[in-house]
């Protein structure tokens, strides 16, 4: 029986308040889901998720059955959402604070 190979990722980003072509993102492609760790909300009160073709493009935003994605920010842990899933680069965009550190975790 062959072991069906996975890939695993973790890596520490700060989001910020607006969305443009230095905003913090993390590689997606080849991932097939993952999470989000919140240590502490910094006043945040919502990601935003947006998405990019490149590190350098412009992130845009996600959207959902004509709404954008978002999620409550609280401290503990998250799903990425569904919808992010088959972008290249996500960017998660803060609501309620200029910056928000967090730890994404990725599994494919």
């Amino acid at each position: 029986m062959n072991p069906i190979g996975r890939h695993y990722s973790s890596v520490v980003i700060t989001a910020g308040s607006s969305a443009g072509t230095t905003s913090a993102r993390f590689a997606y492609g080849p991932f097939g889901g993952g999470g989000v760790i919140i240590a502490s909300t910094e006043g945040a009160t919502q990601i935003s998720w947006y998405a990019a073709s490149s590190p350098e493009s412009t992130p845009v935003q996600i959207y959902a059955a004509g709404a954008p994605v978002t999620s409550a920010v609280t401290v503990g842990a998250i799903q990425i959402p569904d919808e992010a899933y088959g972008f290249t680069y996500v960017a998660p965009i803060v609501v309620g604070a200029t910056a928000l550190p967090l730890t994404i975790a990725l599994k494919g």
